[in-house]
């Protein structure tokens, strides 16, 4: 397959400079059909499918799965308040917050600047906490809800791991995940492997921070993944599989599968997004229904109902089409403004759904 589609797809957003290199992996069945780089990650430095690219909030499923995992093993109560498992928040709005509103983006915590990645966890924490007021309604959070999931990981946690470890051990060393990262350890071992991040500015591309220290090294539950795009393919073929990874374990049960998968917020408009969004628990339901056309961080206008999966803020997207048992997963390198990146993904997404004969 010579996927002439999506090459071109990603040809012209090299020529219109909003990226000079995409990484794209595709499985079928669990089968892949495609894991590799188009352009470059680096002047004189092809793109390859071992680059190691930042997925940012393309991650959050992976956490929410953690929560998950400690939800389905009784570790936690989803509509428990944060307050029953971070004492810190009893007398503030945010201790009244439940789990599966932080999930669903429902949680009504402010917006704000938490401070990241320049302030370390405890002062991330501290500063969420200090919320003075809920908004009711839908927003969705890119990163202090998901420090407060991550926050409540460690408080629950009998040995006393922090949010990386237990991410590993709970979610990506089962899945033989070895290669990504949410906050990168060891810069040094995998620098040659690393792309230049890339912001457009007045039409041309700027080297971004992203790319450097701290961003790279500072975990942060909702917004900092990283790693060859076929590790987060893993992720989504794990979910394709109701719960069971590569190697048989059971890594999450068929009834937590349908509980991520299936709409848990429905037909709420969202004030971040500015358009109605459907949500599963930390994962976006299909919602071409609200205008296939607008919806933001959209799968393609061919994808199913039944499709599931999440974006990164103008770089990323991770989704499983279950109909199809058709998992995509892709990064470019360049961030290109948020309507600039809207009509990339959708260009991508859908040449990937020609190229397929899914069209």
């Amino acid at each position: 397959m010579t996927f002439d589609n999506l090459r071109t797809a990603i040809q012209q957003g090299i020529d219109r400079n909003l990226h000079t290199g995409v990484q794209a992996y595709i499985s079928i069945d669990g089968q892949p059909v495609l894991d590799a780089g188009f352009g470059f990650a680096r002047p004189d430095v092809p793109m390859s499918a071992s680059t190691i690219m930042l997925w940012r909030s393309a991650g959050k499923p992976i956490t929410a799965a953690a929560v998950c995992r400690a939800w389905q093993a009784g570790r936690i109560d989803l509509d428990a308040a944060a307050s029953q498992y971070l004492p810190d928040t009893k007398d503030r709005p945010v201790g009244q917050v439940t789990i599966r509103q932080m999930l669903t983006h429902t949680s009504g915590v402010p917006l704000l600047d938490t401070g990241w990645p320049t302030l370390p966890w405890t002062q991330i924490i501290s500063r969420i906490c200090d919320a003075e007021a809920l908004t009711p309604g839908s927003a969705y959070q890119p990163q202090s809800t998901w420090f407060l999931l991550g926050a409540i990981l460690e408080s629950i946690d009998e040995a006393g791991r922090g949010f990386q470890t237990i991410l590993r051990n709970e979610v990506l060393t089962p899945l033989e995940i070895h290669d990504a990262w949410c906050g990168i350890n060891d810069v040094p071992q995998i620098a040659n492997r690393l792309p230049e991040l890339l912001s457009r500015e007045a039409g041309k591309l700027v080297t971004s921070d992203y790319g450097n220290e701290p961003w790279l090294t500072a975990p942060s539950p909702g917004g900092n993944f990283r790693g060859p795009i076929r590790e987060l393919g893993t992720f989504y073929e794990m979910l394709l599989n109701n719960g069971e990874t590569q190697n048989g374990e059971q890594l999450l049960q068929p009834a937590t599968i349908s509980a991520m998968t299936s709409r848990q917020r429905v037909g709420e408009f969202d004030t971040t997004f500015q358009h109605i969004v459907d949500f599963g628990l930390g994962l976006i339901v299909d919602s071409n229904r609200y205008g296939i056309k607008t919806v933001p961080y959209g799968f393609s206008q061919y994808c199913s109902p039944a499709t599931f999966g999440h974006g990164g803020a103008q770089c990323a997207i991770g989704f499983c089409d279950p109909e199809r048992k058709l998992v995509v997963a892709w990064a470019a390198n360049g961030f290109c403004g948020e309507g600039q990146h809207q009509r990339r993904n959708q260009a991508i997404n859908d040449a990937m759904y020609t190229d397929l004969g899914f069209a």
